[in-house]
């Protein structure tokens, strides 16, 4: 039976993680957090209480693990200081990082892991402004890679999708889809991107925890390239609706105020963002499933939820203001 740490595992994915682990007799699995986020889902599992931004990481002192698996890594400091607790006293450690950590800009083509990452400065280190959280990420990386004595796996996921999302960036749209007759689209929707279906992300995670051989850092993008229109399209024919795409131009959403990602989930203008998944392929042969069936698979858990208004991006009033305005 393997001991197995995991940092989180009560929010989203490694909620995910837990349920299959803490339903395998192959697993004694303990839980390290806060204990803030859906604290009594797991009543027969171990869990230690404790923030890792402070001296409760030292909570886990002398404890051994066989895999360690790390949710809830931000701030390379806090990184290093959990490594250093953690010595000695663990085998294989998981890390689940964000392909924010590359430098779009800098990039042309196909996203490979060695494609180029953003550097951290001392002044963007450790910072809580969402603006450097790739910056942060890349340097937990690069604290992770230089523990020489650590069998580390690193995962660079994009956006999660799935049951259990806390955001509602992908659920923004199946929400329109299922609910608006027309949805205003930016004409550079149809740029190609990658999601991380949060299900199948579970399942090359505990994929990872065995593996004999691997390489370190792996993109972890679940399906083929889709555009936005693609997403709203295959999200339409799944709930049975047909809602009229208004599409404007990116000039009309830049005159209006409204950001990629931030106001238009998941829009990231007109470059493509797509992933080179070769190497998670021949270490891990995942069995992933297809764009429409991930989403087919997530739809049941916002229908037992009747359907909630999104919090994430535009709102819905906003947006019917802006389909009639010429």
């Amino acid at each position: 039976m393997k001991k197995i740490l995991i940092i989180g595992g009560t929010g989203f994915v490694g909620r995910m993680v837990s349920e299959q682990l803490s339903q395998d007799s192959n697993y004694d699995l303990t839980l390290f957090n806060r204990g803030k986020r859906n604290p009594d889902i797991f009543p027969n599992v171990k869990h230690i209480q404790g923030d890792r931004l402070t001296d409760d990481i030292k909570k886990l002192e002398g404890l051994k693990f066989d895999c360690v698996i790390d949710f809830a890594g931000m701030y390379p400091t806090n990184i290093n200081n959990t490594l250093e607790v953690l010595k000695g006293n663990i085998g294989r450690y998981i890390f689940i990082s964000t392909c924010s950590v590359y430098d779009f800009e800098a990039v042309n083509g196909i996203i490979s892991e060695d494609s180029q990452v953003y550097g951290c400065t001392d002044e963007q280190r450790d910072s809580k402004d969402l603006q450097f959280y790739g910056h942060n990420k890349a340097e937990c990386e690069r604290v992770i890679l230089s523990k020489d004595w650590l069998d580390a796996i690193i995962f660079r996921p994009a956006l999660i999708c799935g049951k259990y999302d806390p955001t509602d960036r992908f659920y923004c749209w199946l929400y329109r889809a299922k609910t608006q007759d027309k949805i205003l689209m930016p004409e550079s929707a149809s740029s190609l991107t990658q999601n991380t279906f949060a299900p199948d992300f579970a399942h090359l995670i505990i994929k990872a925890i065995e593996a004999d051989g691997h390489r370190k850092i792996y993109n972890a993008v679940t399906h083929d390239p889709v555009s936005i229109f693609d997403v709203v399209n295959t999200c339409s024919k799944l709930v049975g609706t047909n809602p009229e795409l208004v599409v404007r131009s990116d000039k009309f959403f830049e005159e209006n105020n409204l950001q990629p990602w931030m106001d238009i989930a998941m829009w990231l203008g007109k470059m493509d963002f797509v992933f080179d998944m070769k190497k998670a392929h021949e270490d891990f042969k995942p069995q992933f499933h297809s764009f429409e069936e991930s989403v087919k698979d997530t739809i049941p858990f916002y229908e037992e939820r009747g359907w909630p208004v999104p919090k994430y991006g535009l709102s819905i009033e906003k947006e019917k203001e802006l389909i009639e305005k010429d």
